[in-house]
């Protein structure tokens, strides 16, 4: 998962929040061909880590929602006074593990710096409370402090991880794989993180619940976890640990 801007200003009351679930089918496809157009894609060129959105709209056109390890899934939008989407969020709830996955936040190139994340990140919370319950950890990913390139995307990293801790994400203590998202692609280190609301005091995550997510996240994506070594000695990891502590993410030295 990656932000565009999440800066704590207020968005800009004009632009208007849409769920796509709820939205005809004609209307629901138009919205997600804009959104993936304009606003997705620029803001995931790298396709190793970017879900096809043709794959939300298959889960959400259907008449009822799939069974696990399939996940209950929501695309928001914000649509500006034109109803051009300028923004968006998807969250899944992996309903076996009863974790939820804030997948994808994107924001417009022009938009960003005003409090966007910060809704989008309010309404998947809103969901998940609505489809879940208020306890469901709300999980997501980021890119890693050290695996940035250059100085460049070290310091876009390191703004990206400020702006995600101020929003309440904290970091699992163990080492993430991302699996593949596709049986072309290879899995992919990340940070896995979880989202505390305002003033929660939650430290840490049972390691069996984690593992049972990614088990499930695995096998609706149609991944083997054990067909890659990272991904493998991943679980096995997970499987000698009891807690999962809660830690700030990895910032820039000084």
């Amino acid at each position: 998962m990656t932000e565009g801007s999440t800066q704590a200003k207020g968005a800009p009351p004009e632009l208007r929040a849409v769920e796509l679930s709820r939205e005809t089918a004609a209307r629901r496809h138009a919205l997600m061909e804009a959104y993936a157009h304009d606003v997705y894609i620029p803001a995931f060129p790298d396709a190793v880590i970017r879900e096809d959105p043709r794959y939300w709209v298959d889960l959400l056109d259907a008449a009822e929602p799939p069974p696990p390890p399939q996940p209950r899934i929501e695309v928001v939008l914000l649509l500006d006074a034109e109803d051009h989407p300028v923004a968006g969020v998807t969250i899944e709830y992996y309903r076996a593990a009863r974790i939820g996955l804030l997948t994808y936040i994107a924001v417009a190139e022009g938009a960003r710096g005003k409090g966007i994340g910060r809704r989008l990140i309010a309404a998947a919370r809103a969901w998940l409370d609505r489809t879940a319950d208020a306890a469901t950890p709300m999980l997501a990913e980021t890119e890693r402090y050290q695996d940035a390139h250059d100085d460049a995307e070290r310091g876009e990293t390191d703004l990206r991880q400020k702006r995600l801790a101020g929003l309440g994400a904290r970091m699992l203590d163990f080492d993430y794989v991302m699996p593949p998202l596709r049986p072309e692609l290879p899995p992919y280190r990340l940070h896995l993180m979880c989202f505390l609301r305002d003033g929660e005091v939650r430290d840490s995550l049972r390691a069996p619940q984690v593992a049972a997510f990614l088990r499930e996240l695995a096998a609706a994506l149609g991944a083997d976890l054990a067909a890659h070594a990272d991904t493998a000695d991943m679980m096995a990891a997970l499987e000698t640990r009891d807690t999962l502590h809660l830690l700030p993410l990895p910032r820039a030295k000084g």
